[in-house]
C-alpha cells in the first residue's frame, strides 16, 4: 500500500471531520443567538406591563376579580332589595272626573284610584255641590274594596286593576 494514498484518505477523513465541526460550531452560534434574543422576549413578557410578572399580574387579576364578583352580590341584594320597596309603592293611578250633581256647572267632582303592585291602595274621591265639597278615602287591599264603592270609584278601579306594570 501506498502511503500517499493513506495521507489521502486520512486528509480527507479529518477535512470532513473538520468541516462537519466547523459547521456545528457556526449553528451552535446561531442557536446560541436564537436562544438569547427568546430569553430576552421571554423576561419581557414575565415582567409585564408594569415590571411586575406575569404571575403576580395574575393574582391581582383574580383578585380584581373576586372583588367585583363581591361587589355584583352587593348590587344584587341592593337590586332585590328596591324591587321589594318598589313593589309596595304606587305603581297604579286612575283617575276620572264628572259632574256629581245636575245642578252644577262642570266637572268638578273626581274619583282617583292609587294602587301598589298586589293591588292595596286607595280610592280618593271628592265630590263637589254648590254649597260644600265632600272627600272621601277608601281602602283597597287585594284589589278589593270593604266598603261599597260608587260608579265612578268602580271605573277608575277597574282601570287600575287591568293596568299591566312590566317587571323589573
Amino acid at each position: 500500500m501506498d502511503i500517499s494514498i493513506i495521507c489521502t484518505k486520512d486528509f480527507i477523513i479529518y477535512a470532513g471531520l473538520f468541516l462537519a465541526v466547523l459547521i456545528l460550531f457556526i449553528w451552535n452560534i446561531v442557536t446560541s443567538a436564537q436562544l438569547s434574543r427568546l430569553k430576552k422576549k421571554y423576561k419581557q413578557f414575565m415582567r409585564g406591563a408594569r415590571n411586575t410578572n406575569l404571575e403576580e399580574m395574575i393574582k391581582e387579576y383574580m383578585e380584581n376579580i373576586d372583588n367585583t364578583l363581591d361587589k355584583v352580590d352587593v348590587l344584587n341584594d341592593a337590586v332585590i332589595g328596591l324591587k321589594d320597596q318598589a313593589d309596595r309603592c304606587i305603581q297604579k293611578c286612575n283617575i276620572i272626573r264628572y259632574n256629581a250633581f245636575s245642578d252644577t256647572g262642570s266637572d268638578l267632582s273626581y274619583s282617583i284610584a292609587m294602587l301598589d303592585n298586589f293591588n292595596n291602595g286607595f280610592v280618593l274621591s271628592s265630590i263637589y255641590g254648590r254649597e260644600e265639597s265632600v272627600t272621601y278615602a277608601k281602602p283597597i287591599e287585594s284589589g278589593k274594596c270593604r266598603y261599597p264603592l260608587s260608579v265612578e270609584e268602580e271605573i277608575v278601579l277597574d282601570r287600575c286593576l287591568k293596568t299591566i306594570i312590566m317587571p323589573l
